[in-house]
């Protein structure tokens, strides 16, 4: 392999597949990239057997040919050398070991390879993809993503449920206190019945990514039974789906409520966070007392003290008290997009729904569970 390239223009798809390395893995060649010249194109591939991305850049190719570098190493030294230079990739054997020479103006470096044939093959799809709108897949992904469970156990709760129909897109996320559905209607082509995917959290990292970064405004989209696969030009992400069966979560959003508040979002937010300083560091419990024109919010802990704070509410209806985890709460208001927060509840045993009063072409529910007083 013999190869000359813009070091920015590598350094830019070395970015983008940084994410799916493994930094700690038993399988050495999952540390690496490989790294495959053709067709005037150097093509970069990553993976950790689950998630796999791909992307490629032009280049001037003096030899066909492929290679596995650690990718660390490798993105520390582009990254290093001159903007705007020319990099020269190319493969030396030195006592029956292969290495790849980077030279960069004065610049020269000698790195390690693996065997090319030790590398995963990357999964094919021979069905046509279907175009997902890529700011609406980004700004869905923000709105969900955090929701997901930390808990590996929990194997189906670990990613999204993304569900995709003729008539939009919708992603839910839980981890068993908490439970987001957005909800997105767009009219796809190429799609004729309703398809449901369980997609690893390592995944929706890397596709919000892509999604960000699409310059025709569209996401390729196609799966198969085991794999699910995203593109944006030249640019592919492929991913094993989760397997088992994600909960009915529309039994978990409540149908009716007692209590209707509807709330400044900015004022809610900042009241919260003011409050949540003094709460429990294990349970940051905070609780809201809510009566006429009025949410007051209160935390307290042993250890440092208490908090008292209160915002204009628009509520008529009778006092009531509820407690809930701040950080939930200010997980879902950061970076919400609407102006005001309404808040539907029954009393302090069960779950809260709050929604986004107006979020111009989406539908936000995030349902709650409180806690016990």
């Amino acid at each position: 392999m013999d190869v000359l390239i813009n070091k920015n223009n590598l350094l830019k798809e070395l970015q983008y597949v940084q994410g799916v390395v493994e930094r700690k893995t038993t399988v050495p060649i999952l540390a690496n990239l490989l790294l495959e010249a053709s067709d005037s194109k150097l093509v970069v591939t990553a993976t950790d057997l689950d998630v796999t991305f791909q992307c490629s850049c032009s280049a001037q190719i003096n030899t066909d040919g492929a290679m596995t570098v650690p990718a660390r190493k490798f993105f520390d030294i582009v990254r290093l050398l001159p903007d705007d230079a020319d990099v020269h990739l190319k493969e030396i054997v030195s006592n029956s070991t292969a290495w790849m020479e980077v030279l960069c103006q004065r610049s020269r470096f000698k790195v390690s390879s693996l065997a090319r044939e030790s590398f995963p093959d990357v999964p094919e799809f021979e069905q046509e993809s279907i175009s997902l709108p890529a700011k609406a897949l980004a700004f869905m992904i923000s709105r969900c993503i955090y929701a997901i469970t930390q808990e590996e156990s929990r194997y189906t709760l670990n990613g999204a449920l993304m569900i995709v129909n003729p008539a939009g897109i919708s992603f839910v996320t839980t981890d068993g206190h908490r439970l987001v559905l957005v909800e997105h209607d767009v009219a796809l082509e190429g799609i004729e019945e309703e398809v449901r995917v369980l997609i690893p959290k390592k995944t929706l990292v890397e596709l919000s990514r892509l999604s960000q970064d699409s310059e025709s405004g569209s996401v390729g989209f196609a799966h198969t039974e085991n794999h699910i696969f995203f593109n944006v030009n030249d640019r592919k992400l492929v991913s094993r789906v989760l397997t088992g069966q994600f909960p009915n979560y529309e039994m978990v959003i409540p149908k009716d409520y007692v209590h209707e508040v509807f709330l400044n979002a900015r004022d809610f937010d900042g009241c919260l966070k003011r409050t949540s300083v003094m709460a429990d560091e294990e349970s940051k419990a905070v609780l809201f007392k809510v009566e006429e024109g009025q949410l007051e919010m209160t935390a307290d802990s042993s250890d440092f003290g208490e908090a008292n704070d209160s915002i204009a509410a628009e509520y008529a209806g009778e006092p009531f008290k509820i407690g809930f985890n701040s950080q939930y709460i200010l997980d879902f208001l950061t970076g919400l997009g609407s102006e005001r927060v309404i808040l539907r509840l029954n009393d302090e045993k069960k779950q809260g729904l709050f929604l986004p009063e107006k979020l111009e072409g989406f539908r936000l529910q995030y349902v709650v569970m409180p806690l016990k007083n």
